[in-house]
């Protein structure tokens, strides 16, 4: 910690650079608010502590002059002669804290070690909030075509509004990227943006990190209270993916946080009112969807009355350049799609969507030995449907449906529970076809 200490009595300020160079501080003592002034031009500092009464610029003068030249360090004042109006302006002008003289150094060295910890805390936040804002400006819907045009208009009409919204889309078509466009679009952009996904926590792990617990709300809560994800967005926005995996239970106290603002943490007695928008994501309608009946009546009508439906990538096709350009633009070398290469990528379908398509991309950057990607340089599956889709009528429905199974597998890293929702076919299903086509197409 880089320490500043300024007052006129001498012994005063000697005792203080004395005290805390001991205690491993990097002190500098100054007997005036001229020479303070003059040291903080040119050099950094994170604590200060200030008398009040000196000739020359005065203690308040000097607290104002600092915060100018450096509005991150905390700054503690002291004085001889303590009064309500003195503290209230030191206080209003950004000090840390206001102390009377004398006071015992132990206690000062506490205050010290709080006001820099504050100021490491505001710094960090700084940072991370600039990180967020750079993430967010990189993670945007991509899209010149029709379809988009009318989800960005969409978009801009809910933005403004505090009700719940229900955002359906196949897997990998950008549900996220959509409800952190529309939290960047509000008014709630400067606040938190968070997001969970229900299908991964069971129910108890779910209601601990959407409302949070009290210190010993159950066996293996700590001693200490725990703020939910509705708490930590307060005045944002929280995104619940998979909402078809909620349980009727968390369905009704999601719901009566919907209805009143209000909610309990786990173990609480009292209510807690927030302001978190809230919205839902699904891969599939609830109620025309496979996955029809988990959801209940009154939630569904509840957080589907703004429905927000994604275009898959196979109905934007004319989006796919560029998508391809913005996936690119983060790669060091500057590579580029050959035409070939481009032509393949319109032509393919996309069961996985950008993200599959972003997969394929930063896979041919890494393998591409050259500035400029290849036909060669993508997943084989894609050379294989160039050099067929013209004899593609030749291919027996059994052939074809093996060359797509394998298309779906490579997608998505042969991940069989996706594959299977993507194919529209059971998991034991899609593993009777992968044996039978082991023994080619015909067995």
């Amino acid at each position: 910690m880089s320490l500043m200490v300024v007052d006129d009595e001498e012994a005063f300020k000697d005792l203080l650079v004395r005290r805390f160079d001991q205690v491993e501080f990097d002190v500098a003592g100054f007997s005036s608010g001229e020479e303070a002034l003059k040291a903080a031009r040119t050099g950094r500092f994170d604590v200060g502590v200030f008398d009040i009464k000196m000739p020359g610029i005065s203690g308040v003068e000097l607290l104002r002059g600092i915060k100018a030249l450096q509005p991150g360090m905390e700054i503690i004042m002291l004085t001889g002669q303590p009064t309500v109006d003195t503290a209230i302006e030191a206080m209003k002008l950004g000090a840390y804290d206001y102390m009377a003289k004398p006071c015992k150094l132990v206690e000062l060295e506490i205050i010290i070690r709080k006001a820099y910890e504050k100021k490491n805390l505001t710094e960090q936040n700084t940072r991370l909030r600039e990180e967020l804002k750079r993430r967010s400006a990189q993670c945007r819907l991509i899209g010149s075509s029709g379809v988009m045009a009318n989800l960005g208009e969409q978009l801009t009409r809910l933005a403004p509004l505090n009700d719940p919204a229900l955002i359906v889309g196949e897997m990998g078509s950008g549900k996220e990227v959509t409800a952190m466009t529309l939290h960047r679009m509000s008014q709630r952009r400067e606040a938190p943006f968070v997001t969970l996904n229900c299908g991964v926590l069971s129910e108890g792990m779910l209601e601990t990190e959407l409302f949070g617990h009290e210190a010993d709300a159950f066996v293996g809560a700590g001693h200490t209270m725990k703020r939910g994800l509705l708490e930590i967005a307060d005045g944002g926005t929280a995104l619940l993916d998979e909402v078809e995996q909620l349980s009727p239970s968390m369905q009704v106290k999601i719901l009566h946080y919907l209805d009143t603002g209000e909610f309990r943490r786990i173990g609480g007695l009292s209510d807690i009112v927030v302001d978190t928008r809230l919205v839902f994501a699904t891969t599939d309608n609830p109620v025309t969807g496979p996955k029809r009946g988990k959801l209940r009546e009154d939630f569904y009508y509840k957080i589907s009355t703004f429905t927000i439906n994604i275009p898959p990538l196979r109905d934007r096709k004319e989006d796919v350049p560029e998508l391809c350009e913005h996936i690119l633009s983060g790669d060091k070398a500057g590579k580029k799609l050959s035409k070939k290469a481009l032509e393949a990528l319109m032509e393919y379908n996309w069961p996985g969507n950008v993200r599959e398509l972003t997969n394929v991309i930063e896979r041919a950057v890494t393998l591409a030995p050259k500035n400029v990607i290849q036909m060669k340089d993508l997943p084989l599956s894609f050379e294989k449907r160039s050099k067929t889709s013209k004899n593609r009528h030749l291919l027996s429905l059994p052939e074809i449906e093996r060359e797509h199974i394998q298309y779906v597998l490579e997608a998505v890293n042969g991940n069989i529970s996706r594959a299977s929702k993507i194919l529209g076919i059971s998991r034991p299903k899609l593993y009777r076809k992968m044996e039978k086509y082991r023994s080619g197409p015909g067995a």
